[in-house]
Protein backbone atom coordinates (compact mmCIF):
# COMPACT_ATOMS: atom_id res chain seq x y z
CA UNK A 1 0.00 0.00 0.00
CA UNK A 2 1.58 3.35 -1.00
CA UNK A 3 1.31 6.74 0.72
CA UNK A 4 -1.78 7.73 -1.26
CA UNK A 5 -3.60 4.58 -0.25
CA UNK A 6 -2.54 4.32 3.38
CA UNK A 7 -5.45 4.77 5.78
CA UNK A 8 -4.73 6.56 9.07
CA UNK A 9 -7.21 6.23 11.95
CA UNK A 10 -10.62 4.65 12.20
CA UNK A 11 -12.26 7.15 9.88
CA UNK A 12 -9.61 6.75 7.18
CA UNK A 13 -8.57 10.41 7.60
CA UNK A 14 -4.85 11.07 8.17
CA UNK A 15 -3.87 13.35 11.04
CA UNK A 16 -1.72 16.48 10.71
CA UNK A 17 1.57 14.60 11.16
CA UNK A 18 0.67 12.15 8.39
CA UNK A 19 -0.41 14.97 6.07
CA UNK A 20 2.89 16.72 6.67
CA UNK A 21 4.81 13.64 5.56
CA UNK A 22 2.59 13.03 2.50
CA UNK A 23 2.91 16.61 1.29
CA UNK A 24 6.67 16.52 1.76
CA UNK A 25 6.90 13.31 -0.26
CA UNK A 26 4.51 14.41 -3.01
CA UNK A 27 5.00 18.19 -3.45
CA UNK A 28 3.60 18.25 -7.01
CA UNK A 29 0.71 15.79 -6.59
CA UNK A 30 -2.49 17.84 -6.94
CA UNK A 31 -4.70 14.92 -5.88
CA UNK A 32 -2.85 14.72 -2.58
CA UNK A 33 -3.10 18.50 -2.24
CA UNK A 34 -6.87 18.48 -2.83
CA UNK A 35 -7.35 15.66 -0.33
CA UNK A 36 -5.33 17.64 2.19
CA UNK A 37 -7.42 20.79 1.67
CA UNK A 38 -10.60 18.75 2.11
CA UNK A 39 -9.26 17.34 5.38
CA UNK A 40 -8.18 20.80 6.54
CA UNK A 41 -11.65 22.27 5.95
CA UNK A 42 -13.50 19.37 7.58
CA UNK A 43 -12.79 20.36 11.19
CA UNK A 44 -11.47 23.59 12.79
CA UNK A 45 -9.27 21.43 15.04
CA UNK A 46 -7.43 20.21 11.94
CA UNK A 47 -6.23 23.77 11.33
CA UNK A 48 -4.76 23.97 14.84
CA UNK A 49 -3.03 20.61 14.44
CA UNK A 50 -1.62 21.62 11.06
CA UNK A 51 -0.34 24.95 12.38
CA UNK A 52 1.51 23.09 15.14
CA UNK A 53 3.22 20.65 12.77
CA UNK A 54 3.91 23.02 9.88
CA UNK A 55 5.00 25.82 12.17
CA UNK A 56 7.38 23.54 14.06
CA UNK A 57 9.04 22.49 10.81
CA UNK A 58 9.30 26.08 9.67
CA UNK A 59 11.01 27.10 12.90
CA UNK A 60 13.81 24.69 12.14
CA UNK A 61 14.80 27.17 9.42
CA UNK A 62 18.22 26.55 7.95
CA UNK A 63 18.83 23.60 10.30
CA UNK A 64 16.74 21.20 8.25
CA UNK A 65 18.88 21.97 5.17
CA UNK A 66 22.19 21.79 7.01
CA UNK A 67 24.53 19.33 5.24
CA UNK A 68 25.25 17.51 8.50
CA UNK A 69 21.53 17.03 9.18
CA UNK A 70 20.94 15.80 5.63
CA UNK A 71 23.89 13.44 5.96
CA UNK A 72 22.51 12.15 9.26
CA UNK A 73 19.14 11.43 7.64
CA UNK A 74 20.78 9.53 4.80
CA UNK A 75 22.92 7.56 7.25
CA UNK A 76 19.83 6.72 9.25
CA UNK A 77 17.97 5.50 6.15
CA UNK A 78 20.91 3.31 5.13
CA UNK A 79 21.22 1.89 8.65
CA UNK A 80 17.52 1.07 8.80
CA UNK A 81 17.59 -0.56 5.38
CA UNK A 82 20.60 -2.71 6.30
CA UNK A 83 19.08 -3.86 9.59
CA UNK A 84 15.72 -4.71 8.03
CA UNK A 85 17.48 -7.21 5.80
CA UNK A 86 18.80 -9.07 8.84
CA UNK A 87 16.56 -11.69 10.52
CA UNK A 88 15.25 -11.04 14.04
CA UNK A 89 16.38 -7.39 13.98
CA UNK A 90 13.76 -4.68 13.64
CA UNK A 91 15.82 -1.50 13.79
CA UNK A 92 19.43 -0.49 14.18
CA UNK A 93 20.84 -0.40 17.69
CA UNK A 94 22.87 2.62 16.59
CA UNK A 95 19.97 4.85 15.57
CA UNK A 96 21.02 7.39 18.20
CA UNK A 97 24.37 7.98 16.53
CA UNK A 98 22.72 8.51 13.16
CA UNK A 99 20.08 10.86 14.47
CA UNK A 100 22.42 13.09 16.48
CA UNK A 101 25.28 14.25 14.27
CA UNK A 102 27.53 17.27 14.53
CA UNK A 103 25.33 19.01 17.08
CA UNK A 104 22.17 18.55 15.01
CA UNK A 105 19.44 16.84 16.99
CA UNK A 106 16.28 15.16 15.75
CA UNK A 107 13.28 17.11 16.99
CA UNK A 108 10.90 20.00 16.40
CA UNK A 109 10.51 23.45 17.92
CA UNK A 110 12.37 26.55 19.02
CA UNK A 111 14.03 25.53 22.25
CA UNK A 112 15.03 28.96 23.56
CA UNK A 113 11.40 30.10 23.65
CA UNK A 114 9.49 26.86 24.05
CA UNK A 115 8.67 27.11 27.76
CA UNK A 116 5.10 26.07 28.43
CA UNK A 117 3.21 28.24 30.94
CA UNK A 118 -0.25 27.95 32.39
CA UNK A 119 -2.75 30.55 31.18
CA UNK A 120 -3.70 31.40 34.77
CA UNK A 121 -1.55 31.66 37.92
CA UNK A 122 -0.91 28.41 39.74
CA UNK A 123 -3.45 27.59 42.43
CA UNK A 124 -2.48 28.65 45.96
CA UNK A 125 -4.91 27.92 48.76
CA UNK A 126 -5.17 26.95 52.40
CA UNK A 127 -5.03 23.21 53.04
CA UNK A 128 -4.82 20.88 56.03
CA UNK A 129 -1.24 20.69 57.37
CA UNK A 130 -0.11 23.32 54.84
CA UNK A 131 0.34 27.08 54.72
CA UNK A 132 -0.21 27.08 50.95
CA UNK A 133 -0.70 24.62 48.09
CA UNK A 134 0.71 25.14 44.59
CA UNK A 135 -0.44 23.05 41.61
CA UNK A 136 0.07 22.90 37.86
CA UNK A 137 -2.10 21.07 35.30
CA UNK A 138 -0.85 18.58 32.71
CA UNK A 139 1.42 20.51 30.35
CA UNK A 140 1.71 23.45 32.74
CA UNK A 141 4.73 25.07 34.33
CA UNK A 142 4.92 27.80 36.96
CA UNK A 143 7.59 29.49 39.07
CA UNK A 144 6.77 30.49 42.65
CA UNK A 145 8.93 33.00 44.55
CA UNK A 146 8.88 32.37 48.28
CA UNK A 147 9.12 34.99 51.00
CA UNK A 148 12.90 34.62 51.40
CA UNK A 149 13.57 34.89 47.66
CA UNK A 150 13.89 31.16 47.05
CA UNK A 151 12.23 29.99 43.84
CA UNK A 152 10.28 26.82 43.12
CA UNK A 153 9.55 25.90 39.49
CA UNK A 154 6.75 23.33 39.16
CA UNK A 155 6.75 21.03 36.14
CA UNK A 156 3.73 19.33 34.55
CA UNK A 157 0.96 17.93 36.81
CA UNK A 158 2.80 18.83 40.01
CA UNK A 159 1.69 19.67 43.56
CA UNK A 160 3.93 21.33 46.15
CA UNK A 161 2.81 22.26 49.67
CA UNK A 162 4.40 24.89 51.88
CA UNK A 163 4.22 23.20 55.30
CA UNK A 164 6.50 25.20 57.62
CA UNK A 165 8.06 28.68 57.75
CA UNK A 166 9.30 29.15 61.29
CA UNK A 167 12.48 27.44 62.42
CA UNK A 168 12.99 25.95 58.98
CA UNK A 169 11.65 26.38 55.45
CA UNK A 170 9.60 23.25 54.87
CA UNK A 171 7.90 22.10 51.66
CA UNK A 172 6.42 18.81 50.50
CA UNK A 173 6.43 17.56 46.91
CA UNK A 174 3.20 15.56 46.76
CA UNK A 175 3.55 14.52 43.11
CA UNK A 176 5.31 15.51 39.92
CA UNK A 177 8.60 17.37 39.62
CA UNK A 178 9.95 20.67 40.92
CA UNK A 179 13.19 22.61 40.66
CA UNK A 180 14.30 24.45 43.79
CA UNK A 181 16.64 27.47 43.81
CA UNK A 182 17.37 28.12 47.49
CA UNK A 183 18.32 31.45 49.02
CA UNK A 184 21.16 31.03 51.52
CA UNK A 185 20.22 31.16 55.20
CA UNK A 186 22.34 28.94 57.48
CA UNK A 187 20.03 29.66 60.40
CA UNK A 188 16.95 28.39 58.59
CA UNK A 189 17.44 25.09 56.66
CA UNK A 190 15.45 24.49 53.49
CA UNK A 191 13.84 21.03 53.67
CA UNK A 192 11.81 19.30 50.95
CA UNK A 193 9.88 16.14 51.83
CA UNK A 194 9.11 13.71 49.01
CA UNK A 195 8.02 10.06 48.99
CA UNK A 196 8.89 9.64 52.66
CA UNK A 197 12.40 11.12 52.27
CA UNK A 198 13.76 14.58 53.05
CA UNK A 199 16.18 16.73 51.08
CA UNK A 200 17.95 19.36 53.21
CA UNK A 201 19.84 22.32 51.74
CA UNK A 202 21.21 25.68 52.85
CA UNK A 203 21.85 27.48 49.57
CA UNK A 204 21.72 25.41 46.41
CA UNK A 205 19.76 24.39 43.30
CA UNK A 206 18.27 20.93 42.94
CA UNK A 207 15.47 18.99 41.26
CA UNK A 208 13.11 16.54 42.97
CA UNK A 209 10.72 14.21 41.17
CA UNK A 210 8.08 11.80 42.49
CA UNK A 211 6.43 9.22 40.22
CA UNK A 212 4.39 6.15 41.19
CA UNK A 213 6.94 3.71 42.64
CA UNK A 214 9.92 5.94 41.89
CA UNK A 215 11.60 9.12 43.17
CA UNK A 216 14.77 11.01 42.30
CA UNK A 217 16.88 14.00 43.33
CA UNK A 218 19.30 15.81 41.00
CA UNK A 219 21.80 18.32 42.42
CA UNK A 220 22.79 21.18 40.10
CA UNK A 221 24.82 23.30 42.51
CA UNK A 222 25.67 23.46 46.21
CA UNK A 223 25.24 20.56 48.58
CA UNK A 224 22.24 18.62 49.91
CA UNK A 225 21.64 15.72 52.25
CA UNK A 226 18.90 13.17 51.48
CA UNK A 227 17.53 11.22 54.45
CA UNK A 228 15.29 8.16 54.47
CA UNK A 229 14.19 5.69 57.12
CA UNK A 230 17.27 3.49 56.62
CA UNK A 231 19.67 5.52 54.49
CA UNK A 232 21.32 8.92 54.20
CA UNK A 233 23.30 10.36 51.29
CA UNK A 234 25.18 13.63 50.86
CA UNK A 235 25.17 14.80 47.26
CA UNK A 236 27.54 17.05 45.31
CA UNK A 237 26.87 18.84 41.99
CA UNK A 238 26.29 16.45 39.11
CA UNK A 239 24.83 13.71 41.29
CA UNK A 240 21.50 12.08 40.44
CA UNK A 241 19.98 9.94 43.21
CA UNK A 242 17.16 7.57 42.28
CA UNK A 243 15.17 4.72 43.80
CA UNK A 244 12.64 2.48 42.06
CA UNK A 245 10.29 0.49 44.28
CA UNK A 246 12.16 -1.10 47.18
CA UNK A 247 15.45 -1.35 45.32
CA UNK A 248 18.57 0.19 46.90
CA UNK A 249 19.23 3.87 46.34
CA UNK A 250 21.38 4.47 43.26
CA UNK A 251 23.73 7.46 43.02
CA UNK A 252 24.85 8.35 39.48
CA UNK A 253 26.74 11.04 37.60
CA UNK A 254 24.35 12.47 34.98
CA UNK A 255 24.11 15.33 32.52
CA UNK A 256 21.97 17.55 34.72
CA UNK A 257 21.41 20.11 31.95
CA UNK A 258 19.45 17.39 30.14
CA UNK A 259 17.61 16.29 33.28
CA UNK A 260 16.41 19.84 33.97
CA UNK A 261 15.83 20.92 30.35
CA UNK A 262 12.06 20.75 31.00
CA UNK A 263 12.36 24.23 32.54
CA UNK A 264 13.15 25.58 29.05
CA UNK A 265 10.30 23.65 27.43
CA UNK A 266 12.34 20.82 25.94
CA UNK A 267 12.97 17.16 26.78
CA UNK A 268 16.34 15.58 26.00
CA UNK A 269 16.88 11.84 25.58
CA UNK A 270 20.04 9.84 24.96
CA UNK A 271 19.78 6.26 23.73
CA UNK A 272 16.42 5.71 25.44
CA UNK A 273 13.82 3.12 24.30
CA UNK A 274 11.02 4.76 22.37
CA UNK A 275 8.55 3.50 24.98
CA UNK A 276 10.41 5.44 27.67
CA UNK A 277 10.46 8.58 25.54
CA UNK A 278 6.74 8.30 24.81
CA UNK A 279 6.00 7.84 28.51
CA UNK A 280 7.85 11.07 29.29
CA UNK A 281 6.25 13.01 26.40
CA UNK A 282 2.81 11.89 27.60
CA UNK A 283 3.40 13.51 31.00
CA UNK A 284 3.21 16.92 29.34
CA UNK A 285 0.14 16.42 27.15
CA UNK A 286 -3.52 15.51 27.55
CA UNK A 287 -3.26 13.96 24.09
CA UNK A 288 -1.47 10.64 24.54
CA UNK A 289 0.77 8.55 22.30
CA UNK A 290 0.55 4.74 22.45
CA UNK A 291 2.87 2.17 20.86
CA UNK A 292 1.21 -0.86 19.32
CA UNK A 293 4.35 -2.92 18.61
CA UNK A 294 6.86 -4.35 21.11
CA UNK A 295 9.79 -4.08 18.71
CA UNK A 296 9.01 -0.46 17.99
CA UNK A 297 8.66 0.27 21.71
CA UNK A 298 12.16 -1.12 22.38
CA UNK A 299 13.87 0.89 19.64
CA UNK A 300 16.60 3.17 21.09
CA UNK A 301 16.52 6.83 20.12
CA UNK A 302 18.25 10.10 21.00
CA UNK A 303 16.83 13.54 20.46
CA UNK A 304 15.44 16.80 21.82
CA UNK A 305 11.71 17.44 21.61
CA UNK A 306 9.38 20.23 22.65
CA UNK A 307 7.45 19.26 25.77
CA UNK A 308 3.70 19.01 25.20
CA UNK A 309 4.03 18.90 21.40
CA UNK A 310 3.10 15.29 20.70
CA UNK A 311 1.93 16.23 17.20
CA UNK A 312 5.38 17.53 16.30
CA UNK A 313 7.00 14.55 18.01
CA UNK A 314 4.98 12.08 15.94
CA UNK A 315 5.64 14.09 12.76
CA UNK A 316 9.38 13.80 13.45
CA UNK A 317 9.19 10.01 13.75
CA UNK A 318 7.18 9.76 10.54
CA UNK A 319 9.44 12.17 8.63
CA UNK A 320 12.46 10.02 9.48
CA UNK A 321 10.67 6.80 8.59
CA UNK A 322 10.82 5.46 12.13
CA UNK A 323 7.11 4.94 12.68
CA UNK A 324 3.69 5.65 11.22
CA UNK A 325 0.76 7.09 13.08
CA UNK A 326 -2.83 6.01 13.46
CA UNK A 327 -5.26 8.15 15.40
CA UNK A 328 -7.26 5.61 17.40
CA UNK A 329 -9.31 8.32 19.13
CA UNK A 330 -9.51 12.10 19.40
CA UNK A 331 -7.13 12.07 22.37
CA UNK A 332 -4.79 9.24 21.33
CA UNK A 333 -2.24 8.70 18.57
CA UNK A 334 -1.15 5.11 18.02
CA UNK A 335 2.34 4.43 16.68
CA UNK A 336 2.91 1.50 14.35
CA UNK A 337 6.05 0.17 12.65
CA UNK A 338 6.89 1.76 9.29
CA UNK A 339 5.12 0.36 6.23
CA UNK A 340 6.82 -2.81 5.06
CA UNK A 341 8.05 -3.84 8.51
Amino acid sequence: MNDNQRQIGPSGSPDAASWFVRLQRHPGDMDVRREFETWLAADPAHGDDWASVNGAWGRLGALKDDPQVLAAREALKAELAAERRRPHMRWAAGIAAAVVTGGAVLGFGSWQQAQRQTDAPVTAQAAPAALAVYRTPVGGQQTITLQDGSKVTLSTDTEVRLTEWDRRRGLTLVRGEAYFQVAKNPEKPFVVAAAGRTVTALGTAFDVRVDPGRWSVSLVEGKVRVNGAHASVEMTPGHHLVQTGDAPWRLEQRNLADLTSWRDGSLVFENRPLASIVEEMNRYSTRKVRIADAGLAATPLSGRFKSGDVTGFVATLEAYGMARASRSSAGTIELLPPAGE
